[in-house]
């Protein structure tokens, strides 16, 4: 159930709403490098950055913002995406999450019933 939900809702923003990008590097741990790149890409309030590895520059410079926060996509919840008002992905986060079959629902087998042989001694 948990993963139909973020799936269904990793699809929908990637549809829809998410920007995706090739990646999101920074080459100092800089909050005003971090800025001047997210404004650039026309965010303005509460932003979510999902990526496929973290990066200490990337964690270092967006940790002092209140409304940004920095995931893995192992790290990504529901909630997070639902709060968010901007959602970017990197292309690689997207693929990841799909070869981790966050996008594919996983159904439970049933168990099988063990037979066990009666025998008359």
């Amino acid at each position: 159930m948990y993963r139909a939900g973020l799936a269904s809702i990793l699809s929908q923003l990637a549809r829809e709403d998410a920007q995706v990008v090739e990646n999101f590097v920074l080459d100092a741990p800089k909050t005003k490098l971090f800025l001047q790149k997210v404004t650039e890409m026309g965010v303005a309030d509460s932003l979510l950055l999902i990526t496929d590895q973290l990066d200490d520059n990337l964690v270092l410079s967006s940790r002092n913002l209140p409304n940004v926060l920095v995931l893995e996509v192992a790290e990504a919840d529901p909630v997070s995406l639902i709060r968010y008002q901007n959602v970017i992905l990197t292309r690689k986060a997207v693929g990841n999450s799909r070869d981790a079959g966050m996008n594919a629902p996983q159904t439970a087998r049933p168990r099988r019933k063990q037979r066990r042989e009666i025998r008359n001694a």
